[in-house]
C-alpha cells in the first residue's frame, strides 16, 4: 500500500461519513492502489435538492436517498484497493431534474473524484440534461454524441458504454415521460461506431433494452446487437429491482442483460460490484434494504421485504464473452 492511501486511509472515513467541510479533499491514491479491473454501479439515487421540512412530518423531503448515497460512497472510499471506475445510471435527481438536486448530490460523488475515481454519470427520465450539466459541465466535453451525454468508461479487458436513453420533452422542473428514447444523433453513432467497436464492450443506460427503439421503423435496439461482434452485455436501471436473464434467447448467439437495485429510494436498496476479467465479468449484488414505497419503522415493515432482502444477498450474475 503506497503513502498516499495511508495518508487517505487516516482521513477518509471522517470525509466519506459525512464531514464535507469547505475545501476538503481526499489524498489521491497511487495507480497500485487501484484494482482496474473493478467497477462500482449505482442506479436511481434520486437525490433531492429541497432542504426544506415535510409540513406534515418535520422531516426533510426524501432526506433518505441522500442517506443512502453517503453510506455507499462511505463504503466505495474505504475499499482496499479502490475500483477504478463507479457508474451512475440514471436518476441521479430526485422527479424533475432540478438543479438543486445535482448539487445535493455533487458532493458526495466529488468525493469519489478526489479519490482519483473515475466517474461516469448517466441520464435517467428524471434527470434533465440543462440543469445537470450547469452542475456536471464536463460532461458536455467528454460525450461521444453533442447533445446527448453518452460515455465510455474502459477498464482493462473490456469498454463500457453508457448510453443516453432519456426521452427530454420537458424543461428542468417538469415531468418527462417515463419510457426511454435514443435521439437519431445517438443511433447514428451507435450504427457508425459499434460494427467495428475494437474491444469487447457492454452497453448501458437508464432505461431496459426493449423500450429504446432505433431507425424510421423503430426497430428494437436488440435487432441491432448481433451486427455488434464484439457485444458483451446489457446493463440497465429504472426498475429498482435486482434482476437479469437472456436477450433473444432462443438465438445461438444470445447475450445477457442485467437490471440494478435502487440506490436509495424504494425497491432493493444497493449497488453492484462489476468485476472484468479477460473473458467474463461478474456482478455482485451489494444489497443493503428492501422497501416500497419508501423506508417504515420495524414495527411496520412488511415481513416480504426481509424475505427479498435474506434471499437476494450474495447474488451475482455472470456474463460470458
Amino acid at each position: 500500500m503506497s503513502v498516499a492511501l495511508s495518508r487517505r486511509g487516516v482521513l477518509g472515513g471522517i470525509l466519506a461519513a459525512g464531514a464535507y467541510a469547505a475545501g476538503s479533499r481526499l489524498f489521491a491514491a497511487a495507480p497500485e492502489d487501484f484494482d482496474e479491473d473493478l467497477a462500482i454501479f449505482l442506479s436511481d439515487v434520486h437525490v433531492s435538492g429541497n432542504n426544506a421540512p415535510d409540513p406534515k412530518t418535520g422531516k426533510l423531503e426524501q432526506k433518505y436517498s441522500r442517506d443512502w448515497l453517503k453510506a455507499s460512497v462511505a463504503e466505495i472510499l474505504q475499499m482496499r484497493p479502490l475500483p477504478r471506475h463507479v457508474l451512475v445510471f440514471g436518476d441521479l435527481a430526485y422527479l424533475v431534474g432540478r438543479k438543486m438536486d445535482y448539487l445535493q448530490s455533487q458532493p458526495d460523488l466529488k468525493l469519489l473524484v478526489d479519490a482519483g475515481i473515475k466517474l461516469t454519470i448517466g441520464m435517467g427520465n428524471h434527470d434533465h440534461r440543462s440543469s445537470f450539466l450547469e452542475v456536471w459541465p464536463e460532461y458536455a466535453e467528454r460525450t461521444r454524441v453533442p447533445g446527448n451525454i453518452v460515455s465510455v468508461a474502459s477498464l482493462r479487458h473490456a469498454d463500457f458504454i453508457m448510453l443516453d436513453s432519456l426521452n427530454e420533452t420537458t424543461g428542468p422542473g417538469e415531468w418527462n415521460p417515463v419510457p426511454g428514447a435514443l435521439r437519431k444523433e445517438e443511433q447514428d453513432w451507435l450504427a457508425a461506431n459499434l460494427p467495428t467497436w475494437p474491444r469487447p464492450f457492454f452497453l448501458g443506460a437508464h432505461h431496459p433494452f426493449h423500450e429504446l427503439k432505433v431507425g424510421k421503423k423503430e426497430r428494437p435496439i436488440r435487432d441491432l446487437f448481433p451486427k455488434f461482434p464484439n457485444f458483451a452485455g446489457y446493463v440497465h436501471g429504472h426498475d429498482h429491482f435486482w434482476k437479469h436473464g437472456m436477450i433473444d434467447w432462443h438465438k445461438a448467439q444470445s447475450k445477457r442483460w442485467l437490471c440494478l437495485p435502487s440506490n436509495g429510494l424504494w425497491g432493493d436498496i444497493g449497488y453492484v460490484k462489476f468485476r472484468v476479467e479477460p473473458h467474463r465479468a461478474v456482478a455482485s449484488l451489494v444489497q443493503k434494504d428492501c422497501f416500497h414505497p419508501r423506508p417504515l419503522p420495524k414495527a411496520e415493515r412488511n415481513p416480504a421485504w426481509d424475505l427479498q432482502l435474506a434471499e437476494n444477498r450474495g447474488q451475482t450474475f455472470t456474463f460470458a464473452f
